[in-house]
């Protein structure tokens, strides 16, 4: 037995992703979600290249995100002649609706889901952010 399938084994054992693994995936706090993650980027891809385009996308569930969005971004700048890549800028909007509910893709751009705040939260009911309360530990 290798050191990379000792390591592999010990970090399963514990529950933790392999580092092999690590230098080429993404992070998580455990195998188990990590395997969850796998499972679930997956079924997106699965979906995306076998059934149609996704109406909504798990953006989390991308290895490059930021690549998802270029390519995007090139898609709209196709669909306008004359339009250059360069001046073709993001405009993100919160829609009201959950993932199930969206029917149909935008005219323009894609919906996406699946994103975290960091120091503060989501009110739904007025599409606002507001400060995240401390609680005492």
């Amino acid at each position: 037995m290798n050191e990379n399938l000792r390591d592999a084994l010990d970090n399963m054992y514990d529950a933790r992703i392999p580092s092999l693994w690590m230098k080429i995936s993404w992070e998580s706090s455990t195998l188990g979600f990590w395997f969850t993650e796998l499972l679930e980027r997956t079924a997106q891809f699965s979906a995306w290249i076998y059934e149609a385009r996704p109406k909504v996308f798990w953006m989390t569930g991308f290895f490059n995100p930021q690549g998802f969005l270029t390519a995007m971004r090139q898609e709209v700048t196709r669909a306008h002649k004359g339009w250059a890549l360069d001046s073709v800028v993001l405009f993100n909007e919160v829609c009201r609706a959950f993932k199930e509910e969206i029917n149909s893709s935008p005219s323009e751009g894609v919906y996406v889901h699946g994103l975290y705040l960091d120091g503060a939260s989501w009110d739904r009911k007025n599409c606002r952010l507001f400060k995240k309360s401390h609680c005492g530990m």
